[in-house]
């Protein structure tokens, strides 16, 4: 009974914190699950489902990745769309397909006219050489000083 009920537990908590983009990079003649798509991962991740907090003048960094299908073999062209007030740069523009690791970072910075309170940011991927693009959203809450 223990084991069923981490199970479930583990499950809720995946459904409810793990922030992953709908598939990309599939083509109509490979359907979305076939593995030859991707998924953008973003905060909050299973292990801290609170959303990310950011002090004006200040900046934070997050971490995302891209989640691989088996047959995907394309580089992933990243871009990202912030409010005004909030600087947001990724740390690399493009996660090659020869990559080992996936991961890129996220450097959120409100500048001191940031409003406080929630903002929500997007990152979006498209796939070299055709096939179709996704994106996410996460949220940053900015605090004052």
């Amino acid at each position: 009974m223990r084991l069923w009920t981490l199970s479930l537990a583990a499950l809720v908590g995946c459904a409810l914190g793990c922030n992953k983009s709908p598939e990309g990079g599939t083509s109509p003649d490979k359907p979305a699950g076939s593995g030859s798509g991707f998924k953008i991962s973003l905060p909050p991740s299973a292990e801290t489902t609170t959303i990310k907090t950011v002090k004006q003048g200040t900046s934070e960094t997050f971490s995302g990745s891209i989640d691989r299908g088996s047959d995907f073999k394309k580089d992933v062209h990243l871009k990202v769309e912030a409010p005004a007030h909030v600087e947001v740069k990724l740390n690399k523009d493009t996660v090659k397909a020869s990559d080992a690791d996936t991961k890129f970072s996220i450097t959120v910075t409100p500048d001191k006219e940031a409003p406080v309170g929630e903002h929500t940011i997007k990152v979006s991927g498209t796939p070299d050489g055709g096939g179709s693009s996704t994106s996410g959203e996460f949220k940053v809450k900015v605090t004052a000083p």
